[in-house]
């Protein structure tokens, strides 16, 4: 494919995706990553149909020693979205939603991002529904903490698996990425 970009091709960056055009073909990739793919013309595009909604595990920088934060995002691709995540110390956190959508891949703590699902409008409200819903962790003494943001975000991701919102294979993968408490 003569009309690929090389991999060592730099280009805009827009949130999480770089663009370039080579020969007037448009290419995206995702940051971080090597392969390009073609971008289809606006004029190509159906204008009345939105992008769908992508669930992603955010992971963000912390004070040194401390765990990664961990919260899930709720937005259409390159577009502000909404946080869902609890904060605070890990014997007593709360809720701690986005009151507005955000660019967090522009955050300076920002670390990673993983695709988790495509949503619907209708599966979008339910990631809300259950995030309002899972209490935050809280323990009674320092002694007895269990679990932190980290363990939040896993116990949220379980029951959207058991919605059928999002497949097992990446409940697993953010299980295996749990750092201890």
């Amino acid at each position: 494919m003569a009309s690929y970009p090389p991999a060592d091709v730099t280009g805009q960056t827009i949130g999480l995706f770089q663009y370039c055009q080579v020969n007037g073909q448009r290419f995206k990739r995702k940051r971080g990553t090597e392969k390009w793919t073609p971008v289809q013309p606006e004029s190509q595009e159906t204008g009345s149909q939105q992008q769908p909604f992508v669930l992603s595990l955010v992971l963000q920088r912390q004070a040194p020693g401390e765990p990664k934060h961990w919260s899930l995002f709720v937005a259409r691709e390159n577009e502000p979205g909404m946080v869902y995540q609890v904060k605070g110390d890990a014997q007593c956190m709360s809720y701690q939603p986005s009151t507005k959508p955000r660019r967090i891949a522009d955050s300076d703590s920002f670390l990673n991002m993983y695709e988790l699902a495509t949503l619907t409008d209708e599966t979008a409200a339910i990631v809300k529904q259950v995030a309002e819903q899972e209490p935050p962790p809280r323990a009674e003494t320092r002694r007895d903490v269990k679990e932190n943001c980290q363990g939040w975000t896993v116990r949220v991701l379980e029951k959207l698996v058991a919605h059928g919102i999002m497949p097992s294979s990446k409940l697993q993968m953010a299980k295996f990425m749990v750092e201890a408490v």
